[in-house]
């Protein structure tokens, strides 16, 4: 379980930190990079602290007891303060039962998040295969492209006839349409949203269990695990609008055919409000589609958003 660092332990050189203290004073600060500055207090010792102007941490309230998360430690005028940055994650606790769920959250957040850059590593190693896989892609165009070009010179010799073009293409778009319905989901699950940790993954409980969801079929810039790594402002925005759309809400979770979670991790279409929300993130431009859709039950509308927000030149797409 993640450890809590009484003031008086706080060490510069062992940063960031988890503290539990009490706001013991508030005050205003002249720069505008520093949103409030004040006291921290535990049974240990107090210590100044600093709120940034970027951290997601709004406000605080004098003599409430809080969880500071992975906040970072400074100097200012040679004295030892609390950096409460952009990376910093605030838990307000109420009772002393409090510190222990808010330590255990903390720490159950913090393995989803090993778990799901171990699976980004996976899929880098992957990416000579995926290469490849476009290869085939781009092969396969060109052949069509050829048999195209064959059945217009038999057209041209009365050989193959403009209705028997036509009743081909019907049955090649009925075949489609029937394999993308066995593709459908024939058992939907719906589940309660508990955390959105960023634009891409959320866990929600379904049924019994707590599974880790991410939006099947997209890519959704990350944000950066290491302290004072950049951060992608698209990024940031998919957080947000993930947090938003739906944190704390029910969803009806929709899979491919033989994709149900393993342990617990899984992708999903998922709908919220009669909507899908992987299509709104890339009607927004906050995600990319992977593989271009292709194979997916839902890929025309997926690729028919991603086509709308490249266009009006949205998010990701704005350079």
């Amino acid at each position: 379980m993640a450890q809590l660092t009484r003031i008086k332990e706080l060490n510069p050189d062992r940063v960031p930190v988890t503290v539990k203290a009490t706001v013991l004073s508030l005050w205003g600060s002249p720069r505008p990079e520093v949103a409030r500055e004040g006291r921290l207090e535990d049974e240990t010792a107090i210590i100044p602290f600093t709120l940034w102007a970027d951290s997601p941490v709004r406000d605080l309230e004098k003599n409430r007891k809080y969880i500071f998360h992975r906040a970072g430690l400074g100097k200012l005028d040679g004295d030892l303060r609390v950096e409460i940055d952009r990376q910093t994650s605030l838990y307000p606790i109420e009772e002393e039962a409090d510190v222990y769920r808010t330590m255990l959250k903390i720490t159950q957040q913090e393995e989803l998040e090993r778990k799901r850059y171990a699976k980004g590593a996976k899929i880098t190693v992957s990416d000579q295969k995926n290469r490849s896989r476009r290869n085939i892609f781009s092969i396969v165009i060109a052949a069509g492209v050829l048999i195209w070009g064959a059945v217009m010179i038999l057209q041209y010799t009365e050989l193959v006839t403009e209705e028997t073009i036509r009743d081909l293409f019907r049955k090649r778009r009925t075949v489609a349409i029937e394999r993308a319905a066995r593709k459908a989901v024939t058992e939907p699950r719906e589940g309660t949203v508990e955390e959105a940790f960023d634009g891409g993954l959320f866990t929600a409980r379904v049924g019994e269990e707590v599974w880790t969801i991410g939006y099947l079929g997209l890519e959704v810039p990350r944000l950066p695990v290491r302290k004072g790594d950049p951060i992608d402002p698209i990024a940031l925005q998919a957080r947000n609008f993930n947090r938003f759309r739906v944190g704390g809400k029910t969803v009806r979770l929709e899979f491919e055919e033989n994709r149900l979670p393993v342990d617990g991790d899984g992708e999903a279409y998922v709908f919220e409000g009669g909507k899908m929300v992987n299509v709104e993130l890339l009607e927004r431009g906050l995600a990319r589609l992977r593989d271009e859709g292709q194979g997916l039950a839902y890929g025309r509308e997926l690729r028919e958003a991603e086509e709308s927000a490249r266009r009006e030149r949205k998010g990701v797409w704005r350079e």
